[in-house]
């Protein structure tokens, strides 16, 4: 520990010696470590730790699965089975989510409830920051009167006032009584505003053909999600032996809670973020070993000297790597900053509307895994950029140097390839990330302009979800339509005004089964359909063209004969070689056998309604005047500002039902963009990184150059004193940097042909080989390498040969 600390007193002279290499070293490693920390606690709060859960690996969700793929959620029947057959658990609870409009708690807003079963907060061991959470008493008929607050909406929707408990709210026309709050961490579902009760009635208990449940479940102890799964699939395999009519085709699916809150997407922009700015810290590394190395040159006597008195090569060499270190310590103090401004720059630009959907957001600080991330960053950088530049301050020539002391202090030719060599990498590595963002950005602007052609930017938007008290009939939905839509009509400066329960692209179309009439589908066996529900003028307004049979027009109404139009898709998959003219299908099959009927009257262009997935559903589309939904979003097209119409939209609403929130006002544009604001944000994260990783790899190239003709001087005196131009002494120096920068351009050209294809996975529309992006950066990155050597080569071709040659 003494030596330690002598170690660390005389590396804090050394380096308060030689103020201008400290200070831009400190610098360089605090962007490049402030960077990864903060990317980390944003990946740590959002994908490693989105929930304050204890042993959060135990903590599963089980969905029904179809034996042709993808998940469905649960019917409650097959629930109670799984609970009362299983024996992997210790506990296992049922939710499920529901739109409603809050009353009695100022104005009326529009809130997501998850109703869930007494057993849901002991599975994820979840505690109230006030008052308590729900419990098996409650969620009986007649006791389930009460409601818990989410801690983001008690503080958007009560300001925090401790004094909530009690208090009286009416959901949907029906009274709760606030009996807790949850705490921050407490945030899943992640969009959850109110938790109520699940008390299901006895018929709810034994439906097994309606799977809108979600069931998570904790393992008990000793046992692997992989022992849960084999047994959930036999009980899967028993309950269709039992109940064919509904069960035959699915299993059960078993999968960790984390997995499911991350998704697919989540995770994979997260490791890209990481591995771009961990590039970043690589240039940043090398960057620092130039630094060392132009250093180490001039402590070249130093060394000597101390080897001659007796210092061993091992007591040297852990001198200068605890040098080294130090400089990342301090490097990681300035990165602590850097990383809290930066999260700082992303909490407060991302829109609350987008933040509420992502678990664990609002988590997101420099906390302890953050700062021991930086500390481990901080030895990291300190060892990877002072090993090789101390391993060659000790390569010299005892003798030699003691005789020649500071004036023979030249770099060895070891020393000039290795520095060469970090100067290419820097170059390679910013090749390969700017290339990348480049993709990305690319990519991203083609997504944010999926839906030009239907003037986004003109489009007002905005949903409505009709309380199931007030609008529980087909005839007071639909009158509510007919009613708003003649209203909102009827406003100055409005073009057209349509409902939809989905727009294109919009990603809020839901697949749902559907059956053909006299084409009974085998047991086992599913066909499906996107489910839309519009208004009459939806096709002309949204340029959705009717290639065959008509549109819905003003006759079809509600005590009409119910009709449908499908998409040419489902046309082409359901009715190959016939006219599905006058066919008649059900929506909802087996699920909703209630369902009226419905006459295909028409078929529409394919009209694409994910903006992630390249595949088109088969789609049929419901008359909103005749099978009015619940829940609907509103479009309201002007050749003005559709912000303007916001305001008397929701006076002319208020004419009709006062207490009907709107929510999510907002212009079709505008949803779009927060629609992708996950990709938006990768982008610009990739971007930021690029451009530091691009102007620390010009900085290295300069560097490189500018020790060179330091180091080259007499032989450039010599060279101008024999006659030889000056320009061919730029020459010279350009044709070592294009060479460097060659090298460099083709490694980073090989490793940004892996990222794009990556990236290309990622995104769709994005082409892994795009000739103008690698053409345009390569291009680029090489003038910038060339700029940033023309200094050197012009420093060296006004060298003085007089002077340079009576220096030595």
């Amino acid at each position: 520990m003494q030596i330690l600390l002598q170690d660390l007193r005389y590396a804090m002279r050394q380096l308060r010696q030689t103020p201008g290499f400290t200070v831009a070293a400190v610098l360089t490693l605090a962007i490049g470590i402030g960077l990864n920390t903060a990317g980390f606690s944003s990946m740590d709060a959002v994908v490693l730790h989105p929930l304050a859960v204890p042993e959060m690996d135990h903590v599963v969700t089980i969905a029904e699965q179809l034996e042709t793929g993808g998940n469905k959620r649960a019917a409650l029947a097959n629930y109670e089975d799984w609970k009362a057959q299983s024996r992997s658990f210790e506990e296992m609870a049922v939710y499920t989510g529901a739109d409603m409009s809050l009353t009695g708690a100022g104005e009326a807003a529009h809130v997501r409830t998850t109703l869930a079963s007494g057993e849901f907060f002991g599975v994820l061991r979840a505690q109230a920051l006030t008052g308590r959470v729900l419990g098996e008493s409650d969620c009986r008929a007649g006791q389930d009167e009460v409601a818990v607050l989410n801690y983001g909406f008690w503080q958007r929707q009560f300001a925090g006032d401790p004094a909530v408990l009690g208090r009286k709210v009416e959901l949907d026309g029906r009274t709760y009584s606030i009996v807790g709050v949850m705490g921050k961490s407490m945030q899943y579902p992640s969009d959850t505003d109110i938790y109520l009760p699940f008390a299901p009635t006895p018929q709810q208990r034994e439906n097994r053909s309606t799977h809108v449940y979600f069931v998570t479940g904790r393992l008990r102890q000793g046992v692997t999600v992989q022992q849960a799964q084999a047994e959930m699939r036999i009980v899967g395999e028993r309950l269709a032996q039992a109940y064919p009519a509904t069960n035959l085709g699915y299993g059960v699916h078993v999968e960790p809670l984390l997995d499911v809150i991350n998704g697919e997407l989540t995770p994979m922009y997260y490791r890209l973020v990481m591995g771009a700015t961990l590039f970043v810290l690589l240039v940043v590394c090398a960057n620092i070993a130039n630094l060392q190395f132009a250093r180490g040159i001039a402590r070249r006597p130093e060394i000597a000297m101390r080897t001659a008195l007796g210092a061993s090569r091992t007591r040297i060499l852990r001198q200068l790597l605890t040098e080294s270190v130090l400089l990342g310590f301090l490097g990681a103090a300035g990165g602590l900053g850097v990383g809290w401004a930066y999260l700082r720059i992303i909490l407060v630009t991302m829109p609350p509307r987008v933040a509420r959907f992502m678990s664990g957001w609002s988590n997101t600080s420099l906390n302890g895994r953050a700062l021991a991330f930086s500390l481990l960053l901080a030895v990291a950088t300190g060892v990877i950029s002072g090993i090789a530049p101390a391993v060659q301050a000790l390569r010299l020539n005892l003798v030699e140097q003691l005789k020649s002391g500071s004036r023979g202090a030249t770099g060895a030719r070891g020393g000039g390839r290795l520095r060469s060599i970090f100067a290419v990498s820097q170059i390679a590595l910013a090749v390969a990330l700017v290339i990348g963002a480049a993709l990305i950005s690319k990519g991203m602007d083609r997504m944010l302009h999926l839906a030009d052609g239907y003037e986004p930017g003109k489009i007002l938007t905005f949903t409505v979800t009709l309380p199931q008290a007030r609008y529980d009939t087909a005839d007071k939905k639909a009158a509510w339509y007919a009613e708003s839509l003649t209203k909102l009509r009827a406003l100055p400066g409005v073009k057209h005004a349509e409902v939809a329960t989905a727009l294109p692209y919009s990603d809020n179309a839901w697949l749902q089964d559907c059956a053909i009439e006299n084409r009974p589908v085998m047991p086992g066996k599913f066909q499906s359909a996107l489910r839309l529900t519009v208004s009459d003028s939806y096709f002309g307004t949204f340029r959705v063209p009717i290639v065959e049979g008509r549109g819905f027009t003003q006759s079809d109404a509600l005590g009409s004969q119910p009709v449908a139009v499908v998409s040419r898709r489902f046309a082409e998959q359901y009715f190959p070689g016939e006219n599905a003219l006058g066919r008649k299908i059900q929506m909802g099959g087996l699920a909703n056998s209630h369902e009226p009927w419905l006459t295909v009257v028409g078929i529409a262009a394919e009209t694409r309604y994910s903006t992630w997935s390249e595949a088109v559903e088969p789609a049929v589309y419901l008359d909103a005047a005749q099978m009015p939904a619940k829940v609907t979003t509103y479009a309201l097209l002007t050749d003005g500002d559709p912000l303007a119409l916001a305001a008397p939209a929701r006076k002319a609403l208020a004419g009709l039902d006062a207490a009907l929130p709107l929510d999510m006002v907002m212009t079709y544009q505008q949803y779009l963009h927060e629609l992708l604001m996950g990709l938006i944000y990768s982008a610009a994260m990739l971007a930021v990184d690029a451009l530091i990783a691009l102007l620390l790899a010009a900085l290295g190239i300069f560097g490189v150059m500018a020790n060179l003709v330091g180091e080259r001087s007499r032989e450039i005196g010599v060279r101008l004193a024999m006659g030889a131009r000056r320009e061919d002494v730029v020459s010279m120096i350009l044709q070592r940097a294009a060479w460097l920068t060659g090298i460099g351009v083709a490694v980073g050209l090989v490793l940004a042909f892996g990222l794009a294809h990556g990236v290309a996975n990622l995104l769709r529309g994005v082409s892994p080989n795009d000739p103008v992006v690698f053409t345009a950066i390569t291009t680029a990155i090489v003038g910038v390498a060339l700029v940033a050597s023309w200094f050197p080569a012009r420093r060296a071709s006004r060298i003085d040969p007089m002077v340079a040659l009576r220096d030595e």
